[in-house]
């Protein structure tokens, strides 16, 4: 993951979406990775809450309640944050927060992590911001967290992000189902991975992506 793909930068705050924007961490051509604050909850909570993004991110597909998100934000979000694991993405030239990403579950006997994104703006999904942020959270992994495989998983309908990541270098490795009582449904569960010196760099399009390669949450 070299140098000309993503540059390291920090100290420089800005103003984003009216609250005072976190440290950045790592920056690319339209999106950037910075630390979250407190001022970023009120948005999380609010993609949170949304049941379209529930769909395509939660185990139980339903919203989150306005005390629970708050909950998760304060003692998982900025904890994590304040750790090095987890990003506010900002879009780079206005610094507006449009999403959130993190690596956790590191198992570190085989240098591995878990990650997890989602782009909470539904104004900007199809327009490749996820799978940029994905490259910068996988420079992170790799050259700050010292990782050398990063994995995730994603529902089988989540199409669009199964096409991002895809783009990015992911392979599929297994599949599995899980049952969601409240909804009365089975959802498919993707596993993916990838390791960290296969990323496929921006403008590269491995042999197995399928769709169009937009992003979704």
């Amino acid at each position: 993951m070299g140098r000309d793909i993503w540059d390291r930068v920090g100290g420089h705050h800005g103003r984003g979406d009216g609250t005072q924007s976190g440290e950045v961490v790592r920056t690319g051509e339209r999106v950037t990775l910075r630390r979250h604050v407190p001022g970023n909850r009120s948005a999380f909570q609010r993609w949170y809450a949304d049941a379209e993004i529930a769909r395509l991110l939660r185990h139980d597909l339903s919203p989150l309640t306005e005390r629970q998100s708050r909950g998760y934000f304060d003692t998982l979000i900025l904890p994590l944050s304040a750790r090095g694991m987890c990003w506010a993405i900002h879009e780079t030239d206005s610094e507006r927060l449009v999403g959130s990403a993190a690596i956790t579950d590191v198992i570190r006997t085989t240098g591995s992590g878990l990650y997890r994104i989602v782009i909470g703006e539904k104004d900007r999904w199809g327009q490749g911001l996820g799978t940029e942020a994905t490259r910068l959270v996988l420079g992170e992994a790799g050259e700050t967290l010292g990782l050398r495989q990063v994995r995730l998983e994603v529902f089988g309908h989540n199409e669009r992000a199964i096409a991002s990541y895809r783009r990015v270098g992911f392979r599929q490795t297994g599949e599995h189902q899980e049952w969601v009582p409240r909804q009365g449904l089975q959802i498919d569960v993707r596993e993916m991975v990838i390791d960290l010196d296969h990323v496929v760099p921006p403008g590269s399009l491995p042999l197995d992506s399928m769709g169009d390669g937009r992003d979704a949450p």
